[in-house]
């Protein structure tokens, strides 16, 4: 018969049919019933839901995805063969989206809202991981912040991923200290191929061994500060002899703003584009051939491009937003003091000290010391024990 994949498309049954797998999969020594943590929305294309469940299964939780993240009700009737119902919710952009208007959005939100009420009613547990300052894509904002606040309430935990989160939201969302956990986002080790050498990704490229190369990885939208960046590089470049090139590659959005900017990029002689959703076992291609990732983001909470370089040794240019201050160390980091082209020419100026062995082998540290090994233990745990879930090592002794 074909083989078809599980939990990568709806199907009849879902999501109750990849969670009763799950769970069977994933009993724990002497028959107990693992717990059952359901994540939503699933992102397939990003690893990082991948590296943060990857050691769930050795503290007795079982994960299972919610391909429809309206459907998580139907969960509740396999309380009886678990050791609890977790609904882990990740970003809350689905929620509105397709509304017409604010009414139309407040409705939405009101309608998930009472599904999230009859869900911890019927005893099932909530866990909401702060992702962003709101959804990149917000048409009502207001309502979109009195969805986050309302999420944050209901929620047993909050899970940010650093102790400066709290405060760097408070503005607009009050997070009670009570019920947050802090575990910090996993590097990329271990998730894409990384085989190819700094020589053979620069031949690939058609880059020569003297140019100092930035990268730019992710999704192309114009609100990232790629102009800015842009600006900035040139300037730079109007006042340093040094080759330099920028490398930019991920897909685009529709946006008119980020077409006018693909125009520009396309133009740009020192620029190469490559607008395309990259494939995984094309990231080391870019990212070796690399000497500095850029992290334009003017706004912005969290980063993973901020973990994603320092997995391919890659030290960091950032602007000073969300936690990256406090996260990212200057061995490895250099940061833009303000958003105008000036700042940023004189950070990628300064961050010509990073083009260094030891800027590099700073970077590589950073990122074993936020192996998944060691992050999705770290959350698993944490999860497990302040929502007094059964502990698989008790049950061995």
């Amino acid at each position: 018969m074909q083989l078809e994949l599980q939990g990568f498309n709806p199907a009849p049954g879902s999501p109750v049919h990849e969670a009763l797998a799950a769970v069977r999969n994933g009993t724990v020594s002497q028959g107990a019933p693992p717990a059952l943590v359901a994540y939503t929305p699933v992102a397939r294309m990003n690893p990082y839901q991948a590296l943060t469940y990857r050691h769930f299964g050795d503290e007795g939780l079982a994960v299972s995805p919610v391909l429809d993240p309206e459907s998580f009700e139907s969960l509740l009737p396999l309380a009886e063969h678990t050791g609890g119902i977790v609904l882990h919710l990740h970003w809350l952009n689905t929620v509105l989206r397709g509304a017409k208007s604010r009414e139309q959005a407040e409705d939405l939100m009101d309608r998930y809202l009472l599904k999230l009420r009859r869900f911890r009613e019927g005893g099932g547990r909530v866990v909401w991981t702060v992702h962003n300052l709101a959804p990149h894509d917000a048409v009502y904002l207001n309502v979109e912040r009195a969805l986050q606040q309302a999420v944050a309430d209901l929620a047993d935990l909050v899970h940010v991923m650093s102790p400066d989160t709290p405060g760097l939201v408070a503005d607009f969302l009050q997070l009670d200290p009570e019920r947050v956990v802090v575990s910090p986002h996993p590097s990329y080790l271990g998730a894409y191929p990384d085989v190819v050498l700094r020589d053979q990704a620069r031949t690939m490229l058609g880059l020569s061994e003297d140019e100092i190369v930035y990268v730019v990885f992710g999704a192309i939208k114009a609100y990232k500060g790629i102009e800015v960046l842009l600006d900035g590089f040139d300037r730079l470049r109007e006042t340093d002899g040094t080759p330099r090139r920028l490398l930019i590659a991920g897909g685009p959005d529709r946006d008119r703003r980020t077409r006018a900017l693909l125009r520009r990029l396309r133009m740009h002689p020192q620029v190469l584009l490559h607008d395309v959703k990259v494939p995984n076992e094309q990231v080391q291609y870019l990212l070796r051939a690399a000497d500095l990732m850029v992290l334009p983001h003017q706004v912005a909470l969290n980063s993973g491009a901020a973990l994603l370089g320092p997995t391919f040794d890659l030290p960091l240019v950032a602007n000073r937003v969300g936690v990256l201050p406090g996260t990212l160390g200057e061995g490895f980091t250099e940061f833009i003091d303000g958003a105008a082209p000036a700042a940023v020419a004189d950070a990628l100026a300064r961050a010509d000290r990073l083009v260094a062995p030891a800027a590099r082998a700073a970077a590589r540290d950073f990122a074993r010391g936020h192996h998944a090994e060691t992050v999705s233990t770290d959350l698993a745990r944490q999860i497990r024990h302040r929502l007094g879930l059964p502990d698989p090592a008790a049950a061995e002794r």
